[in-house]
C-alpha cells in the first residue's frame, strides 16, 4: 500500500504549436492540470479563452450517428508523436457531415412516408374486411346530399338496446359480427344526424373512417389497396436494404471523423487549464515519477516546448494530488477509502489496513466455509462478466469467511462435517472453536472486545506514525490519538485487567496521577503545549480567547474523549454477537430443514442458506464498515486529499 510518488511539470513554447501540445497531454493519460488562475496572476499571464470550434460539429456528427444506429466508440490517436488527429481541416468533416446527412435524411424520410402509408392501408383493410358485404360503390355513398352514412361497429351488448330507440329516424345495417362487435354502418337524414350520433355514442358505437383513397366497391377497394400495399412494402425493404448499405459503406469513416472530432473538442477544452503571455503559453500539472523519462520525450520532438519536470512541491500554492498505489488483494478497498476521503498526498495509503481488517472481522462475524466459498465464486463471476468493483471486495472477504468456516467447522451451517478432519487428520479432540457451545459465549465476546482493543490501539500507532512524519508534535505526542491518548487508553484497559483476571489493584495514587491524570491533563491543554513544543514563546502559546474558554471547552471534549474510548470499545461487542448470530441462523435453518422431512430438507438447506447470506452477509458488511469508519478511521484518516485526475476524452454513453 501506497501513494504513488509525483513530479510538478511545467510546460512553455509558443502559441502556434499549443494544439499539438494540447493533444500529446491527452495522449499521455497522466497528466493532472492545474487551473491557470491559480498560479498566473502574479507572472501577469491571463487564462485563455476562446469558442470551441469542433463542438457545433461534434454534436451535429453525434446524432447522425446515433440516427443511423451507430456505436458511438472513441478510438485514441494509435501512437505518441504522430498527428493522425490533425491531418483532415474542418472542412473535411464539415463535407463529410453534409454527404452522409443529406442521403440520410432523404432515406428516413421515405421510409417514414411508406410506413405511414402502409399503417394507413393495413388499417384501411381491416375496415373493409368487415363491410365487405356491402353491395354499393363508397363513391355513391358518400356523394349523398340528404343522407348521412357512419360505418362502425357497435357492441354486442348494445346491439339489442337499438329497439328502445325505434321511433328514431335511422337505419342500422350489420355487415359482420364476431364475439365483441357488429360491424355495420347507421343511415340517417343530415338534419337528424347530431341527435342519431348521439344516440349511438351512448351505446358506445364507435366509428371507423373510410380513408378518402378508398373508392368503388369493397371488393375492388380491397384489391386496389393490397396493390398499392405490396408496392409499398417492396419499396420500404429497397429503402431499409439502402439505408443499410450507405451505413455499412461509411461505418469506418465515421468511427474515424467521430473519434477524431472528440479527441478536437476535448483537447480543446484543456486550454482553460493554460495560461498565455503575448505570444507564449504556460500548462503546469502533476505526472507520476515513473513517467518522467516518457513525459519528457513526447514533447523533445516540439520546437520551442519546454517541458520542466520539478519537485511535487516546488510551488507551495498547489496540493499535490493523490493517487493510490496498491497491489492485487488490497486493490478493491480503494473506494472505501474514497468513500471517507483521499489521504494526502504526504500521509499514508490506508487501504492495505483497510482490507486487512476488513476481511479480518468479516470472516469472524461470517464464518462458514461452504458459504465463503459461495463468496469467492460468485464474486469472481460477477466481476468477470459486469466489472463491479464490490464483487472483487466479496470475492476478498469470501476467502476469510472460508478460513474462519474452517476454525468453526461450519460447511452451509453444518457444524460437524469436518469433525473427521480435526480428529483423524489433525489429531485435534475436536474442531478448533465450538461457537454452539454455551460455555463459548463469554470467551467469543470477551476475544470480540480484545480483538477491539487491538485495533483501536493500531490506529493510535498510525496516527503517532503520521504525526511524526509529519513533525505535528502535537497531533503525534499530546493529542486523544497521540502518544498521551495511548497511555491513557492502555493503562486503564491494563489496570482493568489486572483487576478482573488477577485482582491486583493499579489504581494507586502514582499510577492514577501519572499514567491517568498526566495524560488527560496533556490532552486538554495540547494546543498551548503544541505550540510550546514547536518553539512559540510563553504568551504566544496561551489561548486567544482566554483560559477560562478554552477551559470551558476543553473540558467538554476531554468527556468526550473519554466516553469515546470506552464506547468504541464496546462497539466491538457487535463482532461477537454476529458471530453467535450466523450460527443461531443457521441452527434455525437446520431445524426447519428436518421438521419438514427427507423430501423437501435439501430445498429448506439451500433456499436458507441464499436467505442468511443475503440477509445477514448485507448486515455484516454495513456493521464491519461502520467499525471501519467509526472506531478506526476517525482516529488516524484526516481524508482532506485531492484526487489525482488525469485529463482524458470522456466517452460517450450509447443509448440502450
Amino acid at each position: 500500500m501506497s501513494i504513488a510518488k509525483m513530479s510538478l511539470v511545467s510546460l512553455t513554447g509558443g502559441m502556434d504549436v499549443l494544439d499539438d501540445v494540447l493533444m500529446r497531454l491527452y495522449r499521455q493519460g497522466d497528466f493532472h492540470p492545474e487551473q491557470a488562475l491559480q498560479y498566473a496572476g502574479a507572472r501577469g499571464f491571463e487564462p485563455l479563452s476562446g469558442e470551441n470550434p469542433y463542438s457545433g460539429l461534434l454534436s451535429k456528427i453525434t446524432e447522425i450517428g446515433l440516427d443511423a444506429g451507430m456505436k458511438l466508440q472513441y478510438e485514441p490517436p494509435k501512437a505518441s508523436g504522430q498527428t493522425d488527429a490533425r491531418q483532415y481541416s474542418r472542412q473535411y468533416y464539415q463535407d463529410f457531415y453534409n454527404k452522409f446527412n443529406d442521403e440520410l435524411t432523404y432515406l428516413n424520410k421515405r421510409r417514414n412516408f411508406l410506413r405511414g402509408e402502409i399503417e394507413q392501408d393495413e388499417n384501411a383493410l381491416v375496415q373493409l374486411k368487415h363491410i365487405a358485404a356491402l353491395e354499393v360503390d363508397f363513391d355513391e355513398l358518400f356523394s349523398c346530399e340528404y343522407i348521412k352514412i357512419r360505418f362502425g361497429r357497435l357492441p354486442v351488448d348494445s346491439y339489442p338496446k337499438l329497439n328502445y330507440y325505434k321511433d328514431r329516424m335511422f337505419v342500422f345495417v350489420p355487415f359482420d359480427k364476431d364475439k365483441e362487435y357488429y360491424w355495420g354502418a347507421y343511415f340517417t337524414l343530415e338534419e337528424n344526424a347530431p341527435d342519431i350520433d348521439n344516440v349511438f355514442s351512448s351505446l358506445y358505437y364507435e366509428r371507423i373512417r373510410v380513408p378518402d383513397f378508398v373508392h368503388g366497391k369493397p371488393e375492388e377497394a380491397f384489391a386496389a389497396i393490397e396493390k398499392e400495399l405490396a408496392a409499398n412494402r417492396q419499396e420500404l425493404e429497397q429503402v431499409k436494404s439502402r439505408l443499410e448499405e450507405i451505413v455499412s459503406q461509411n461505418r469506418e469513416e465515421f468511427r474515424l471523423v467521430y473519434s477524431t472530432l472528440k479527441f478536437l473538442n476535448d483537447s480543446f477544452g484543456l486550454r482553460k487549464y493554460a495560461a498565455a503571455l503575448g505570444g507564449n503559453f504556460y500548462i503546469t500539472g502533476f505526472i507520476p515519477q515513473e513517467k518522467e523519462k516518457a513525459f519528457q520525450e513526447e514533447f523533445k520532438a516540439l520546437p520551442g516546448v519546454a517541458a520542466e519536470i520539478k519537485p511535487h512541491d516546488s510551488d507551495k500554492r498547489l496540493q499535490t494530488p493523490t493517487k493510490l498505489k496498491n497491489g492485487w488483494f488490497s486493490k478493491p478497498f480503494e473506494m472505501f477509502v474514497e468513500m471517507y476521503g483521499l489521504p494526502s498526498y504526504t500521509d499514508i495509503d490506508p487501504t492495505g489496513y483497510v482490507a486487512f481488517t476488513y476481511c479480518l472481522l468479516f470472516g469472524i462475524m461470517f464464518g462458514d466455509l461452504g458459504q465463503g466459498l459461495l463468496l469467492v465464486i460468485g464474486g469472481a463471476l460477477v466481476w468477470k462478466w459486469k466489472r463491479m468493483n464490490i464483487a472483487r471486495v466479496i470475492n476478498r472477504i469470501g476467502i476469510f469467511s472460508c478460513i474462519f468456516g474452517a476454525l468453526y467447522g461450519s460447511v452451509f451451517g453444518l457444524e460437524h462435517v469436518l469433525d473427521p478432519l480435526y480428529t483423524n487428520l489433525l489429531g485435534l479432540p475436536g474442531k478448533p472453536i465450538e461457537v454452539m457451545d454455551p460455555a463459548m459465549t463469554n470467551v467469543v465476546l470477551v476475544a470480540s472486545i480484545a480483538l477491539g482493543v487491538v485495533l483501536i490501539c493500531s490506529s493510535i500507532l498510525v496516527d503517532i506514525y503520521i504525526g511524526l512524519r509529519k513533525k505535528d508534535l502535537e497531533r503525534a505526542l499530546f493529542s486523544a490519538n497521540g502518544v498521551a491518548g495511548f497511555i491513557f487508553y492502555a493503562s486503564v484497559l491494563a489496570g482493568g485487567v489486572m483487576l478482573l483476571l488477577k485482582g491486583v489493584n493499579l489504581f494507586h495514587a502514582p499510577y492514577v496521577i501519572c499514567l491517568l491524570v498526566l495524560p488527560l491533563t496533556i490532552i486538554l491543554f495540547k494546543e498551548p503545549v503544541g505550540k510550546l513544543a514547536r518553539g512559540f514563546r510563553l504568551r504566544e502559546a496561551k489561548p486567544k480567547d482566554g483560559m477560562g474558554s478554552y477551559l470551558t471547552e476543553g473540558a467538554f471534549e476531554l468527556f468526550e474523549v473519554v466516553l469515546s474510548f470506552f464506547s468504541n470499545t464496546m462497539s466491538f461487542l457487535r463482532v461477537g454477537g454476529f458471530v453467535l448470530s450466523h450460527a443461531g441462523m443457521m441452527a434455525v435453518v437446520l431445524t426447519l430443514s428436518e421438521m419438514v422431512g427427507s423430501a423437501g430438507s435439501l430445498l429448506v438447506m439451500i433456499i436458507g442458506n441464499l436467505f442468511v447470506m443475503a440477509m445477514e452477509g448485507l448486515i455484516v458488511g454495513i456493521q464491519v464498515l461502520r467499525l471501519e469508519f467509526y472506531e478506526m478511521f476517525s482516529r488516524y484518516f484526516d481524508g482532506d486529499g485531492v484526487p489525482f485526475t488525469p485529463i482524458a476524452v470522456t466517452p460517450f454513453k450509447n443509448r440502450a
